[in-house]
């Protein structure tokens, strides 16, 4: 297990003492803005991995077997730590202790904002709390994990790990798996392709793609909607507790259908018609096939609305 993903583990069992307890608005720090600009040789297929407590991080990968680092450390910044050893980086912005801080009269700790470049085929692994994560054409395996900040992710990485508890994340494109969590936040992937799994308890989950050849999809709260293609033989399962469910697909789809509410109704752009479970409760059933029926769906909700959609 990679050294980031232990420092962030350990920030998520401490949230009631976030950011070690520093304010974010209290008196001037005595630590001035520092301005960075580094880079490193570095292999081109490593991990490279970074934190930042608060701020930005925007990574952009490149056709160069260097890793740089441009941007600003916040007042009350101890350190960057920026290390290349074999095959990893690290890049890690250092925050003074509790007792260092006392010495130093530091009341406030502001936010970095890191721009870096790294080699393209690298393999990333992010962690903030509540710093922002922008990540575009790194072509390796993406791991991004946030508290409250957002994620956005471009071009086409091998696989995606995307998780946040309080921002959105949003996925414009990739050829790999793509894993999503977020509790509250919003959830959209855009031009996907593949394999998506999708999970939310408060926020919205909005997919779009073509070749799909799974879709693991569930909510509690949230809108699910999801919009694509499916290859033969795909799997599209989706489970919903109060948020609607609503599912576009093309009018020659293949795939055998099983749908299911506790007590939401079931609306078919597809001809076939719903039942009642049964005549004690409210809810819904739906089976129904098109073509050779070589998809399968499965859709599961329990008070919300589900809404099969011609596109």
């Amino acid at each position: 297990m990679s050294r980031i993903t232990n420092d962030y583990r350990k920030l998520l069992g401490g949230l009631a003492v976030l950011v070690f307890g520093v304010s974010f608005a209290t008196a001037p720090a005595v630590n001035a803005q520092q301005r960075i600009s580094e880079s490193k040789p570095a292999a081109a297929t490593g991990r490279v991995e970074i934190y930042n407590l608060a701020g930005s991080v925007t990574v952009t990968g490149w056709d160069r077997n260097e890793v740089e680092i441009e941007g600003t450390l916040g007042e009350g910044t101890k350190s960057l730590e920026f290390d290349v050893m074999d095959n990893e980086t690290v890049i890690k912005v250092e925050i003074y202790d509790e007792r260092e801080r006392r010495q130093r009269g530091i009341r406030r700790v502001e936010g970095s904002e890191l721009e870096i470049h790294i080699p393209r085929g690298s393999r990333l692994e992010v962690g903030t709390v509540s710093a922002d994560i922008w990540s575009d054409a790194v072509d390796g395996s993406l791991r991004l994990d946030t508290v409250s900040g957002t994620i956005e992710i471009g071009g086409a990485p091998a696989r995606i790990w995307a998780k946040s508890i309080s921002g959105d994340i949003d996925v414009r494109g990739s050829g790999g798996p793509v894993r999503a969590e977020s509790t509250s936040g919003q959830i959209m992937v855009r031009e996907v392709t593949g394999e998506i799994e999708a999970h939310a308890i408060a926020g919205d989950i909005r997919i779009s793609g073509q070749a799909i050849e799974e879709a693991i999809l569930g909510a509690l709260s949230g809108t699910i909607a999801f919009e694509g293609d499916l290859t033969p033989q795909a799997v599209v399962e989706v489970e919903s507790h109060s948020g609607n469910v609503i599912l576009t697909l093309p009018a020659d789809v293949s795939a055998d259908f099983d749908i299911t509410t506790f007590s939401g109704q079931i609306e078919n752009e597809f001809g076939q018609q719903s039942e009642r479970r049964s005549r004690y409760m409210p809810g819904r059933v739906l089976s129904f096939q098109t073509g050779s029926a070589d998809a399968r769906v499965r859709i599961k909700a329990f008070s919300g609305d589900v809404k099969i959609e011609k596109k």
